[in-house]
């Protein structure tokens, strides 16, 4: 395994693939099939739940019988795949206190028109449909359906603000409009009027499960804190080192064990100062579920999430968790049901939460048994389901239209 040296320390830089290698699961057919074309600025080799949904909804819609093309852009390091459509140039920016993509390239409308008319879809899928570049040219150019699904929270919005007519336009030309929370519609409802569906976000149960073997990085000998997530200041990760920090003040043993990586990772490993108790992993795809199952706990003190996926992988692992009270989280745990909820930033609250289930095996165990039992009803059999729903009534309205 390579080792990535840094001034006054050592981390491991682990290469993982740019995609997920899955079991193949058995073929079901569906009476009625459909062309479909996903579009989306994020997909692999870019990491993130947008991606993570646009892939398994495809996986499983294939498994059915269904033609899934995903329409989105060239990232560097992405390898060629069947029925994966790029277009343009992926390019990072800062938007929503996060690293977002765009698409940038010469003639890109006149490219998705002809993409989208050779085709021959039934349906036409954006994600994140009122972000540019890819989606809004999908909107404006298809010739079928457009469903719409929206992921994202957030507090404001000077562009939806400035530019309201022409977004809520958009938003008016879609046969459907798919929210995966609650709380990404009250963000959207700020801004814009529209008939919201809430299909929440899906999660692999059998790949996701409490049974995945140990990585070498989690200890044994010390309970371990897992961190899981982009280095992005809104994931908070200071807070997390520093209540770490002070778990150990207090005389508790324990490992932080953080996965994930991100144009900070010199700022986060300058945090740790060193600390033989915090392991930096890198990045993970296909072994996450081997770093949530054997994990004493996973804490997220996210500080701004539209849904909790992380929180979901965790419980499909019988994983207690440790997270933000947020609206976004509220929409997936109870405080004291599947997690323990503390306020946004509050590191006392954090430090608490962390020892108190350090101590307390049997408060674990409840936590990480009825994570499990819930996760079972967003497995991805269930919310392709559900969408499919709202393809065939839409397909169905559109037959039937004078």
């Amino acid at each position: 395994m390579p080792i990535l040296s840094l001034p006054g320390r050592t981390v491991r830089a682990v290469r993982h693939p740019a995609m997920p290698q899955l079991p193949a699961l058995p073929e079901i057919r569906d009476e009625r099939t459909f062309r479909i074309a996903l579009i989306t600025e994020y997909y692999y080799p870019h990491l993130g739940g947008v991606c993570e949904h646009v892939h398994f909804f495809a996986r499983e819609a294939r498994r059915r019988g269904h033609h899934v093309d995903i329409i989105t852009s060239h990232i560097p390091g992405a390898e060629a795949l069947p029925n994966v459509i790029r277009i343009g140039r992926s390019q990072p920016v800062q938007a929503n206190g996060s690293q977002a993509r765009i698409t940038l390239g010469i003639g890109l409308r006149r490219t998705m028109r002809r993409v989208l008319r050779e085709g021959r879809y039934d349906i036409v899928h954006v994600h994140s449909p009122l972000t540019p570049v890819l989606p809004l040219l999908a909107i404006d150019e298809a010739e079928v359906p457009v469903v719409g699904t929206f992921h994202t929270y957030f507090d404001h919005s000077k562009g939806y603000a400035l530019f309201n007519r022409y977004f809520q336009k958009r938003l008016d030309k879609l046969s459907a409009a798919i929210a995966v929370s609650h709380s990404t519609t009250v963000a959207l409802n700020r801004y814009f009027k529209a008939d919201w569906t809430i299909i929440p976000n899906g999660i692999d149960v059998q790949v996701f499960n409490p049974h995945a073997p140990r990585p070498p990085e989690i200890r044994t000998d010390v309970p371990s804190i897992l961190f899981l997530g982009r280095f992005d200041p809104r994931n908070g990760l200071d807070t997390l080192i520093e209540a770490f920090r002070r778990v150990k003040r207090r005389g508790r043993a324990a490992q932080l064990v953080v996965v994930g990586d991100g144009p900070l990772r010199d700022h986060y490993y300058d945090l740790a100062g060193g600390d033989p108790d915090i392991t930096f992993v890198g990045s993970v795809l296909e072994g996450r579920p081997s770093y949530y199952a054997n994990a004493t706990m996973y804490a997220c003190p996210t500080t701004k999430a539209s849904f909790g996926i992380t929180l979901l992988e965790s419980m499909a692992c019988e994983t207690p968790i440790v997270c933000s009270d947020i609206l976004g989280f509220r929409d997936v745990v109870e405080n004291n049901r599947e997690a323990l909820m503390v306020p946004c930033g509050d590191i006392d609250a954090l430090t608490d939460a962390i020892v108190r289930l350090i101590d307390d095996e049997t408060l674990r165990t409840r936590l990480g048994k009825r994570g499990r039992e819930e996760s079972l009803q967003y497995g991805w059999d269930r919310v392709t389901e559900q969408v499919l729903g709202v393809y065939h009534a839409i397909l169905g309205r559109v037959a039937v239209a004078p």
